[in-house]
């Protein structure tokens, strides 16, 4: 059985930033619905997979990489420091999605994420 990496190359290589972790939500959505499908199939047959028979997996470098564009961003200005956390915490919401999808070590990047996005002034949420 192939394995899929969500997010496609060809989608989460191309745009803003802001277009950019849009896609990375959505493959982080998609990679869950996949991972929780099968571990309901897991549960009902009651046998451990092995990573042969993993059929998904988060493409980890193109998250790195827009985090690493994000981090990089200046932050002179009030409206380049609300545009950082903004997606700072469009950064979180993906990795509590990834989180969800059975990654529970992935919280104590989400909270890092949102304190950096809340120190920076976007406190309001996005």
């Amino acid at each position: 059985m192939p394995l899929t990496f969500y997010p496609h190359l060809e989608d989460a290589q191309r745009g803003s930033l802001e277009d950019r972790t849009e896609v990375l939500m959505a493959a982080a959505e998609h990679f869950k619905a996949v991972v929780l499908d099968e571990a309901g199939k897991s549960a009902v047959e009651i046998k451990r997979s092995t990573p042969r028979e993993q059929t998904a997996a988060y493409n980890w470098e193109e998250i790195a990489r827009v985090l690493r564009e994000v981090r990089e961003l200046h932050e002179v200005t009030k409206p380049e420091k609300s545009r950082k956390a903004i997606l700072l915490r469009k950064l979180s919401d993906v990795y509590e999605v990834l989180r969800a999808a059975k990654m529970s070590k992935l919280e104590a990047v989400r909270i890092a994420l949102i304190s950096e996005a809340t120190h920076l002034g976007g406190g309001s949420g996005g």
